[in-house]
């Protein structure tokens, strides 16, 4: 069992490694190119803290996209750390780390946890976290869950990745090197410029990597265009023609929702009106761990004219423990013109998403979570085949990208409605009037 003794862990920092251990803060926001070591790095810092943590009963987590990443990525390295630490004891299915202190007559603990299921996380303390490939994961998890885990015992944060696009993770690298409250600490790392990885290697990577590719990976690029995104030509082109802006509610135009509802994760409601041809994207709504009932309400409460409300075919399913489909339940819980959009396969869907985000301005402020999920809804990259996939990554991204899916598909343009009383608009072409052969 650890007591006040001196344990090695046998880590020899490099250079950049070492000039990262001696200037981390309170919250750490460290962007560096692959190969760099930044998970090595970290784990070690985390192990040194807990091993001197003078509080009772240390906690930490080290954070990854999903369960099976950081099982993938840490779970031999944390071991390898902490192979000369008395008395640790590993449990296998919980990706835990335990060491027992015999001077404190207690236990630090430490997690290795995926963000895809913010359930897991939610409800313990932490002294230290490190959330690995930031710039992948839905970014309620720090907001929502990590951040107010860290309070009560104001623990740190160190947050690595390397960029995907100019998502949620930039934002979080630009409020870090703006700070000046002396809390934030920031750095990125071109491989240009480290030496960490022979030049001769660097020139072969770029020579059969695109130059997009190159530049987000190896030289930490915010700018490249995530490769393998889907909506990346047509989300530049709105921002590039200022259709992401303050987009405010016409009270003379009726909203459509168009909802992605989540089972074991988030639902996604987007609130959009039909202005002339243009459609104004007003609002986006995504919450987690929360019953129909309560996302019905959140819906009525906003003080929107709804025309209709369009949902995912799946929603007509029925359940087997209730015996009623979510479409009937939303009923029952009061709106109206419910309507399930229909059934399309997959790249018909994003095609037809496609042909209207040039139609569609997005309100910057309430939608801003939706927005940086569109532009970071990207193919599975097949590594074996070093080809893209013609799947979607499931990961913080598909919920929005989806319920956008839901109204490409469903949602009816004026010109396609039927006329009130539900008229026929165009005349039965069958028909001779004149009675002419």
């Amino acid at each position: 069992m650890v007591s006040s003794r001196v344990v090695s862990t046998g880590y020899r920092p490099r250079r950049h490694q070492d000039f990262l251990h001696a200037r981390v803060r309170r919250f750490n926001v460290i962007l560096a190119h692959r190969r760099f070591g930044k998970t090595i790095f970290c784990l070690n810092e985390m192990v040194d803290r807990a091993l001197r943590n003078p509080r009772k009963n240390p906690q930490y987590a080290y954070i990854a996209p999903t369960y099976g990443a950081a099982k993938r990525i840490s779970w031999d390295f944390l071991k390898e750390i902490l192979r000369d630490v008395p008395g640790v004891e590993y449990r296998e299915t919980e990706l835990k780390a335990i060491i027992p202190r015999s001077d404190k007559r207690d236990e630090i603990r430490i997690f290795l946890l995926g963000a895809e299921k913010p359930a897991a996380i939610r409800g313990v303390y932490l002294d230290g976290v490190v959330l690995d490939e930031y710039s992948e994961q839905d970014p309620t998890v720090f907001t929502q869950v990590v951040r107010p885990a860290l309070s009560d015992r104001e623990g740190w944060a160190i947050f690595i990745f390397t960029p995907k696009g100019s998502n949620h993770a930039y934002e979080m690298y630009r409020h870090a090197t703006s700070d000046k409250t002396g809390t934030w600490f920031a750095c990125r790392f071109k491989a240009s410029e480290t030496g960490v990885i022979p030049q001769a290697e660097l020139e072969a990577a770029a020579a059969i990597m695109g130059p997009e590719e190159y530049e987000q990976e190896y030289e930490c690029s915010f700018t490249a265009a995530l490769v393998g995104a889907y909506y990346k030509a047509e989300m530049g082109l709105a921002q590039k023609e200022g259709r992401i802006a303050k987009v405010p509610y016409d009270n003379h135009s009726r909203v459509t929702t168009a909802w992605d509802l989540g089972m074991d994760d988030s639902t996604v409601v987007w609130f959009i009106q039909e202005c002339g041809r243009e459609l104004h994207v007003i609002d986006h709504l995504e919450v987690s761990s929360k019953g129909l009932p309560e996302i019905v309400k959140m819906i009525r409460d906003k003080p929107y004219d709804y025309a209709e409300h369009l949902l995912p075919h799946d929603a007509a399913a029925r359940e087997l423990g209730t015996g009623k489909s979510r479409v009937e339940i939303i009923k029952k819980l009061g709106l109206k013109n419910v309507r399930i959009a229909p059934r399309l396969k997959r790249e018909d869907g994003i095609a037809a998403v496609r042909s209207i985000l040039g139609r569609m301005w997005f309100d910057e402020g309430e939608c801003g979570y939706g927005i940086e999920a569109l532009k970071s809804y990207e193919r599975v990259f097949d590594n074996r085949e070093n080809v893209f996939k013609t799947v979607p990554k499931h990961n913080w991204a598909s919920h929005s990208a989806d319920a956008l899916r839901t109204f490409a598909t469903g949602y009816r343009l004026e010109e396609d409605r039927p006329m009130k009383g539900d008229l026929q608009r165009y005349a039965e072409s069958s028909y001779d009037v004149f009675g002419w052969e």
